[in-house]
């Protein structure tokens, strides 16, 4: 459970990231990674191809609850 507690915690990182280099610019939110000890290139990424953004994120097969 360690390591999904890590990725949730680095996915909700990463989606403040994205919402401020939309909000104050793309140099503050790319300190707030680096403070927060997180990848750039997660952003990067996001930015540059914003139709794959969560694609790998999604389950190929739905689940049946």
């Amino acid at each position: 459970m360690p390591q999904r507690r890590r990725d949730e915690h680095t996915a909700v990182t990463a989606e403040y990231a994205f919402f401020l280099a939309e909000t104050r610019g793309l140099r503050f939110a790319l300190d707030y990674l680096d403070n927060c000890h997180i990848p750039r290139d997660i952003l990067i990424r996001a930015i540059e191809e914003p139709t794959q953004r969560r694609r790998m994120e999604r389950r190929r097969n739905p689940r049946n609850d």
